[in-house]
């Protein structure tokens, strides 16, 4: 029986293949099986489209299809069935790297596979590389610090609600407000409220085709919208 391959999760940024770390270039380029995953709507795959300039002929990239649902049971038969297709390539004694956007630790879907692969293959040897963020990707390209000295950072999902939105501006110095899309009016509206619009900035498609900035959302305009959108929030008169 052969030696067993490693995995390789590997977060490979927003968007712009420049933003992949050294590391993550080396290994994409060595893995001889590169997983990336989709969605079931017959969308490409926005991971594989950052990878393609360091892919090399003769690696096989196999595509991993995702639903796009929030129902657990079909959520956990999808990643069940990804370990699966893994655990084999692995068995094989082939090294393998799944990609997924962003950082690979941080409201990322490579967690759920190395999940379902512990469950299964505790055994496994798994390897986890860091990528660059969205919104610190976001956050250098307006030139704008997400925190400094002593200034406290929350990084939250803006679908836990407005309550808690709310409570979260009310404690933290800076925020981070991710996947504001499908709330996105109703963010605003808050922010208006709270006097906190001039504080805030809006990041669209970050290093994507269709990249969309505006540093100040006091300011007219509208705001396009876009699954990959998130809003940065600093206090007052810190830019």
């Amino acid at each position: 029986m052969p030696e067993q391959g490693r995995l390789y999760g590997i977060g490979v940024g927003p968007g712009d293949p420049g933003l992949l770390t050294l590391k993550a270039v080396r290994i994409i380029q060595e893995a001889p099986v590169i997983f990336v995953p989709k969605g079931d709507r017959g969308e490409k795959s926005q991971a594989l489209g950052i990878i393609s300039p360091f892919l090399r002929d003769g690696q096989e990239v196999k595509e991993i299809t995702l639903p796009m649902t929030r129902e657990p049971r079909a959520l956990r038969q999808a990643w069940e069935q990804a370990a699966g297709e893994v655990i084999a390539v692995l068995e094989e004694g082939r090294d393998a790297a799944f990609v997924t956007l962003g950082d690979s630790t941080l409201y990322s879907t490579y967690y759920y596979l190395y999940e379902a692969l512990r469950g299964r293959r505790p055994d496994l040897a798994v390897e986890t590389v860091p990528g660059v963020s969205s919104f610190s990707a976001g956050a250098a390209v307006l030139n704008r610090a997400l925190a400094v000295s002593q200034e406290s950072l929350a990084i939250v999902p803006a679908s836990r609600g407005l309550d808690f939105i709310r409570q979260v501006l009310a404690t933290f110095d800076c925020v981070v407000l991710l996947k504001v899309a499908p709330v996105l009016k109703d963010v605003m509206i808050l922010l208006a409220e709270l006097g906190r619009l001039e504080d805030a900035a809006y990041v669209c498609r970050c290093g994507m085709p269709g990249q969309f900035l505006k540093e100040n959302l006091a300011a007219p305009g509208e705001l396009p919208g876009d699954y990959f959108s998130l809003i940065l929030v600093r206090g007052k008169g810190k830019g």
